[in-house]
């Protein structure tokens, strides 16, 4: 079972007493006596939407999974009791303690952790108090499967591994072209037009939402954010440590319905309005106007980036000595500009295309990207290899025992299954 990182996720997790008192809740479901809540299925069920909202599972798959899930965890409650497996009080507790370290841990002071607390009503001794028997339930389990499985997977032999390499080696990955370079990147920074540019952006925006324009008009209208401006700047829920540090400091000390003042990142000046707050997820919007170099300010980049390039091509000043000084990639500074064993498929493609025609101790040309202008020294190149066995023996090791305590498992809870009275209503 994974340990969660959020209160919200942990009280979605195991709080199902809140839920099960539901009018409204039924039973689908049953193991023996021990009767399955809809509620515990469809919180099941939220908790997956929560951490892989991609996934296109259709929404009645998900509950049947989710219900087969509690059918197999109550199968092997059963089969423990049976088994006379316990766990002690001190190994519960440390777990709990476990689980508490890491929720604080999301937060970056004690004060805020014990106000996101207080907010949802409740504390630590009565969290600990909660999730008890469902932190107890889960030792059990691991300690039967354990008991009953674990020790059948042994390492696949030299035999069996040799085999399945022969069988997937066009499909297992080989070590991918990579090369040792140095690099100067000079990046376009906005002048002091620029800035003052976008300042006068924020005032029209605060001026409209003044006039009480409605919010999600004014970033269809003004946001420069590609991925929210269609959505009237909709950023839909998001936790903590999923957004820069300013961005969600803001956003998680407004109230829904409030909108803030004018926030500084790195992305430019974001105003934000809170629509929704659930536990430690928040729903919100912003309309975002960023700091862009100008043309004149591209065109002072690039005037200095041909003069470096001048220096070490004419000059022939030492190109790392030049990086360290003078290039804006913050590694530059500790590195002096050397990256080292980078696989090339990594690079952008117009950085890709120069690579693939420069010789070992060979100096590109000035190259745009995207972020910037770039010099590049191919320091090594490191062709691309296939697969080799010992390459990947240790991955596959692993696989071969992840793959064969999923068969026994499999074939376990089968048997198991057929021991107990099982019922499903879904």
């Amino acid at each position: 079972m994974k340990i969660f990182k959020t209160l919200l996720a942990l009280l979605l997790l195991l709080g199902g007493a809140a839920w099960a008192g539901d009018t409204l809740d039924a039973v689908i479901g049953r193991v023996g006596d021990q009767p399955i809540l809809k509620s515990e299925v469809d919180r099941q069920v939220q908790l997956y939407r929560m951490q892989v909202p991609q996934d296109p599972t259709p929404l009645d798959s998900l509950r049947r999974m989710a219900l087969e899930q509690k059918i197999e965890n109550y199968v092997m409650l059963a089969q423990a009791k049976k088994e006379s497996i316990i766990v002690k009080d001190a190994e519960i507790d440390e777990i709990l303690d476990q689980r508490i370290a890491e929720m604080r841990s999301q937060f970056p002071t004690e004060e805020q952790f014990n106000a996101q607390l207080k907010a949802e009503g409740t504390t630590v001794a009565q969290l600990k108090a909660k999730h008890r028997s469902d932190v107890k339930s889960m030792l059990i389990v691991q300690r039967l499967i354990d008991r009953n499985l674990r020790s059948q997977v042994t390492p696949p032999t030299t035999k069996e591994l040799e085999a399945f390499f022969a069988s997937h080696k066009d499909s297992i990955p080989g070590e991918p072209e990579k090369v040792d370079l140095s690099h100067i990147l000079i990046a376009p920074k906005p002048g002091q037009k620029s800035k003052a540019d976008a300042q006068a952006k924020v005032q029209q925006v605060l001026n409209q939402l003044k006039l009480k324009k409605p919010f999600a008009d004014v970033a269809k209208k003004y946001s420069q954010d590609p991925g929210s401006a269609s959505n009237g700047g909709d950023l839909g829920w998001f936790g903590r440590n999923q957004m820069v540090p300013e961005f969600e400091q803001a956003a998680f000390a407004l109230k829904p319905g409030q909108v803030s003042g004018v926030i500084i990142t790195q992305f430019g000046f974001h105003i934000i309005k809170l629509l929704e707050k659930k536990g430690d997820q928040v729903h919100a919007a912003h309309i975002l106007i960023m700091v862009a170099p100008s043309d004149a300010d591209m065109s002072k980049a690039k005037r200095t980036v041909i003069a470096l390039h001048e220096r070490v091509i004419v000059g022939k000043e030492n190109f790392n000595k030049l990086a360290k000084t003078y290039s804006d990639d913050p590694e530059a500074k500790n590195t002096d500009g050397k990256l080292m064993g980078i696989p090339v498929e990594g690079f952008p493609a117009e950085i890709k295309d120069e690579l693939a025609i420069l010789k070992e101790g060979e100096v590109s040309d000035v190259i745009e990207t995207p972020t910037g202008f770039h010099i590049v020294k191919l320091e090594k190149r490191y062709p691309a290899k296939a697969p080799t066995m010992e390459a990947v023996k240790g991955q596959l090791v692993e696989y071969l025992k992840s793959k064969k305590m999923q068969e026994l498992y499999e074939a376990w809870m089968k048997k198991l299954k057929s021991q107990y009275f099982i019922e499903r209503k879904l």
